[in-house]
């Protein structure tokens, strides 16, 4: 008689949720993520393992190159099959490398990524191929290589309750702007994504060995730690915006706001036209981000035809001065109350700062998404050795400029109110 397995004891509490999310397959991505030693990886092979014997269906597991498939995910799903003590149940083969579940005839195939040709021309005729498992994610350098093979999965429609399921493992990069943290360390989550974040602290079977060494590497480098155990994507080190509050504006407040701010970033071929409507409350120093236009290939006189027919005409509209002619053009299609900012050297690094040094900013991902991305995912620039410079890195920030240059005059007037103060010693 065989052994009945209770799912729920081979997994860690933090996991638990991954688990049940799993189980009831309510999700197409299921993302775990972290820091070393978490055990990310090993319930991922768990989850994977018990799939396979409760379901007629075949798995890929895939690295980006192939001479690191045996040492990782191969050996990482071996342990797992000994840990639920179904070895008798599975045969291993190591040319090529194979998993088969005895029982059924369903298997695991693995594969590099280097040569997408060989995930495409992977034929499954028995039970089809709806599990797929992408461990260290961000060693892939494009989320169109990651597109190519997903496409190359999700291709039949299943039958008999069976439903697509793509696991990614991965220790987030550094660099905030990444593709994989602009996708998965953020508010905007797609409805069809399970994200789950651990570290080695909800890992209840990790050494003391292990303990000992990530308390040695917080004292010598607490930055460093952060990053290689906790897994966060530390960036240049330096948070930008520490007042960001992400949440839902209602429409409540939204007829109460009457602080009413706007600024355009110009943009055609490659980079967007970025427009943003805004609300500031000045006793509070909040800034509340309402509305925005975020578009590449827009004309002049689509943006205007849009602003107007939002309402946003009889408000003030601070552009970048760099395009007068666009201005103008502006004024050619009914918007009359636009005029370039002032800018002036360092006027970036103050509107950065004066924007940092509010109270918080306010933005709901459902109005203003590109806000939400570009405000969480920017970063300080850094120089050839890695130290962040006083200013933002000058890509993917077209809606932060927009806002500095909505803000302008609030900033002009503080630093009017600063210099007035200082000059009676104040």
């Amino acid at each position: 008689m065989e052994k009945t397995i209770n799912p729920v004891e081979f997994f860690p509490p933090k996991f638990r949720s991954f688990l049940k999310a799993s189980k009831k397959q309510e999700y197409l991505y299921y993302v775990n993520k972290g820091g070393r030693g978490s055990g990310k990886s090993s319930d991922v092979a768990l989850d994977i393992i018990l799939d396979m014997m409760e379901k007629p269906i075949n798995a890929l597991a895939v690295r980006k190159v192939d001479n690191t498939l045996e040492g990782s995910v191969f050996s990482q799903l071996i342990w797992a099959i000994e840990q639920l003590e179904v070895s008798h149940l599975w045969r291993t083969s190591k040319s090529p490398l194979k998993l088969t579940f005895i029982p059924r005839g369903n298997y695991i195939l693995f594969r590099g990524a280097q040569d997408p040709a060989r995930i495409k021309s992977i034929k499954s005729p028995k039970f089809p191929l709806t599990l797929l498992w992408i461990e260290e994610l961000a060693e892939f350098k494009t989320e169109d290589e990651i597109t190519m093979i997903i496409n190359s999965i999700l291709r039949g429609k299943l039958e008999g309750g069976l439903k697509y399921k793509v696991h990614f493992s991965y220790n987030p990069p550094k660099r905030k702007n990444s593709w994989v943290n602009k996708r998965f360390e953020t508010v905007m989550l797609p409805a069809n994504t399970f994200v789950l974040h651990s570290d080695y602290r909800d890992n209840p079977y990790i050494s003391d060995e292990f303990l000992e060494e990530a308390e040695e590497a917080k004292k010598r480098n607490e930055l460093k730690y952060r990053w290689e155990y906790l897994g966060e994507p530390i960036g240049s080190g330096i948070v930008p915006f520490s007042n960001l509050e992400f949440r839902k504006i209602t429409d409540d407040e939204l007829r109460r706001f009457d602080n009413i701010k706007q600024g355009l970033d110009w943009g055609y071929s490659v980079d967007p036209l970025a427009f943003i409507r805004c609300h500031y409350d000045r006793k509070k120093r909040i800034l509340y981000l309402i509305d925005e236009l975020y578009e590449v290939k827009i004309s002049n006189r689509k943006a205007a035809e849009w602003i107007k027919k939002k309402g946003y005409a009889n408000s003030k509209i601070i552009c970048d001065s760099s395009e007068p002619k666009s201005i103008d053009e502006l004024e050619e299609h009914g918007i009359y109350w636009a005029e370039g900012a002032e800018k002036g050297p360092g006027s970036v690094e103050h509107g950065e700062k004066w924007l940092d040094d509010l109270e918080a900013i306010v933005i709901d991902p459902s109005r203003t998404p590109n806000a939400a991305k570009e405000f969480e995912n920017i970063d300080y620039q850094t120089d050839k050795d890695g130290n962040p410079k006083s200013k933002l890195e000058d890509k993917n920030n077209h809606i932060i400029d927009a806002v500095r240059y909505a803000l302008e005059e609030e900033m002009s007037r503080r630093m009017a109110y600063i210099s007035s103060s200082n000059a009676w010693g104040w």
